[in-house]
């Protein structure tokens, strides 16, 4: 007949302290799911420019009340980062009861019509939304026909990313004061200052030197004289052509 092997003192110590814990982490669990503490009462939203604020709110799915630790924020994450104007985002936690919406929004550097019309793109070529060009400092770029393209989707095209090289090289200081970047059938480089000063870059080579030489030309200007171009096809003997007379300016 078998025995029954009674248990070790030490080994019902350890099955009473093993349930204790499981017990004490499930209490903890109810009242932190249960708690009013850890309701949501403030929404916080780091990085937003142009999106609007509301938007990202409703398109994180968060509800004011709701508990800290119910919220799915990984489903807010990959909804706001559908948003074309969109490059990164990230919901967290700060406790007892604030979620804060963390962005960082695509910046735009360029206009490119179509349709009509004007829309936005960053550096990447992505279409992030319709633009007026009168409420920013930024240029258009011409010298070429897209297709349809939608928001969020990039501008597959030559000439635009001819373009927006050149912005991306050009000195800030000159990109700032530029009107267009016209990129002609040859691929070459046209730009226009807002003050209707045209300069010729030539094919896209050497841009930031270029760029460095047109500014530096521009401050050598006599702005008596009406000026029809400055050619900077070769920084190193840039030309400036007035409207009555040509002359060369020396690097």
């Amino acid at each position: 007949m078998a025995k029954i092997r009674p248990v070790a003192k030490g080994q019902r110590h350890n099955y009473m302290q093993a349930v204790f814990f499981v017990l004490l982490i499930c209490f903890s669990t109810y009242v932190l799911l249960q708690s009013p503490l850890f309701n949501v009462r403030n929404i916080q939203v780091v990085g937003r420019s142009e999106i609007s604020q509301q938007e990202l709110v409703k398109l994180s799915g968060i509800v004011l009340g709701t508990n800290i630790f119910k919220l799915d924020l990984k489903t807010g994450q990959e909804k706001i980062s559908l948003l074309p104007a969109v490059k990164e985002v990230e919901l967290t936690r700060k406790f007892p009861s604030t979620i804060i919406i963390s962005i960082t929004e695509r910046q735009p550097v360029a206009f490119l019509p179509l349709n009509k019309s004007f829309i936005e793109i960053d550096n990447e070529g992505i279409y992030l939304r319709q633009g007026e060009i009168n409420k920013k400092d930024i240029p258009i770029i011409t010298g070429f026909t897209i297709d349809e393209v939608k928001p969020g989707q990039k501008v597959s095209d030559e000439k635009v990313d001819i373009a927006l090289m050149v912005i991306d090289q050009l000195p800030e200081k000159l990109v700032s004061q530029l009107s267009e970047i016209h990129i002609d059938q040859h691929n070459k480089i046209i730009i226009y200052t807002i003050n209707g000063i045209q300069g010729r870059l030539g094919l896209p080579t050497e841009i930031a030197q270029k760029g460095d030489m047109f500014v530096q030309v521009l401050n050598q200007l006599d702005n008596g004289h009406m000026i029809d171009y400055i050619d900077i096809t070769s920084f190193k003997t840039p030309v400036v052509k007035y409207y009555s007379t040509s002359e060369g300016i020396a690097s």
